[in-house]
């Protein structure tokens, strides 16, 4: 095998390996709060903080590591990333209170966002844009991977040996990665190598640039509406079902099938463009969600589950290649950055909305939102992404 070939691969085994923990990490909380409500003897809103505490320190926390990650070069952001990570989940499994283990998801949220940050700038500085579309689906296709593998998984540790010990093997993970990252993954120097380095205020007024630039604003409201038009469907989905087994069911076979389609579908996407692929996506996506809540429980919803799975999966790949395509690469870290806390805000919309949604209208109002929402982002990265042969 070419060691270039080898090298690529290698690159997406570490990172498809990061991420599928970042994301589980995260996923794996859902099963185990009953256990930890009931040992800690906290109010739903109360357990609830683990979530918003989480989510909020990231999205928060994102915005100084995008600097950061341009300054001091990806791979010294993962691994500071897996530090922090590391610190908060021995934090969590050690934790004999409920604010320490507060504290200690918090502290893993932070790593998390670092971790997703970087994993993606990475990506993205080391496959020419040629390629990056195979490069992000195979990445990306950890999402699916810890949707089917790591939540049974974490849940039947929570179950047999405690919830303190899922994020204790968590902290194992991180720890092995550290070693992983530092051997196997090559180091990039950062385009801003041995230049002067720009000053907060600096960093301030680019993140203003983004905001006032169509095109990298434009991929900030396509990164926004694009997971919002997700949130509300699964996070309603097991409520719309009434019942646990159907939803792991329909998990299983729709996210297997999405999880060996993501490689195929980058690759496609570099064939035949992939802003074209997003948009045909989005708009296919939005197609099955207003099919979806017309159907009863049988073979129709494994099938329209199945597509909104492969649409996802066609539309994942293409759009984190081209949104890291949007600026130069000497200050993608901080615009990813902004970017993820973009998507942060439209999950946190849609999760708001989707439940008054959902008391008013049921189901179909949450997917009728969810398809409004990825029409706009197909219709946004149609017209604004347009500065670049993306």
């Amino acid at each position: 095998m070419p060691t270039r070939r080898r090298e690529e691969l290698t690159v997406i085994y570490c990172l498809f390996i990061i991420l599928f923990v970042g994301v589980a990490d995260n996923q794996v909380l859902s099963p185990l709060l009953p256990a930890i409500q009931a040992q800690f003897g906290r109010s739903s809103s109360e357990v609830g903080l683990l979530f918003t505490g989480y989510a909020f320190c990231a999205g928060i926390s994102v915005l100084i590591w995008g600097p950061v990650s341009d300054v001091f070069g990806r791979k010294h952001g993962l691994l500071t990333g897996l530090i922090a990570f590391f610190a908060g989940s021995c934090t969590s499994y050690l934790s004999t209170g409920f604010y320490t283990l507060l504290g200690g998801r918090i502290l893993t949220g932070m790593g998390a966002s670092m971790l997703s940050l970087n994993t993606i700038s990475y990506a993205a500085d080391f496959f020419p844009y040629s390629k990056r579309g195979w490069a992000m689906g195979c990445i990306f296709s950890s999402y699916f991977a810890a949707m089917i593998l790591g939540i049974p998984m974490g849940s039947w540790v929570g179950d047999r040996f405690g919830w303190n010990v899922v994020f204790g093997a968590m902290g194992l993970i991180a720890l092995a990665l550290m070693c992983t990252i530092q051997l196997l993954l090559p180091r990039l120097i950062p385009k801003s190598h041995g230049i002067n380095r720009p000053t907060a205020a600096e960093y301030v007024r680019r993140y203003a640039g983004f905001l006032r630039d169509q095109s990298s604003f434009g991929a900030l409201l396509t990164s926004l509406f694009a997971s919002a038009g997700t949130m509300g469907f699964l996070a309603f989905l097991g409520k719309w079902l009434h019942n646990s087994s159907r939803v792991r069911l329909v998990f299983l076979i729709a996210g297997t099938a999405a999880l060996l389609a993501s490689p195929m579908a980058g690759s496609i996407a570099d064939r035949i463009g992939k802003r074209l692929q997003f948009v045909l996506s989005s708009a296919a996506l939005a197609l099955f969600l207003f099919l979806l809540p017309t159907l009863r429980w049988g073979a129709g919803i494994f099938v329209v589950l199945g597509l909104l799975s492969l649409s996802a999966a066609f539309r994942q790949g293409p759009m984190e290649a081209v949104l890291t395509e949007i600026v130069p690469s000497d200050s993608r870290g901080t615009f990813v950055a902004l970017k993820n806390s973009f998507s942060q805000l439209g999950i946190g919309l849609a999760a708001f909305f989707s439940g008054v949604l959902f008391d008013a209208k049921g189901y179909s109002g949450v997917c009728f939102l969810g398809a409004g929402s990825c029409l706009l982002a197909a219709a946004v990265m149609l017209f604004a992404c347009r500065n670049r042969e993306l």
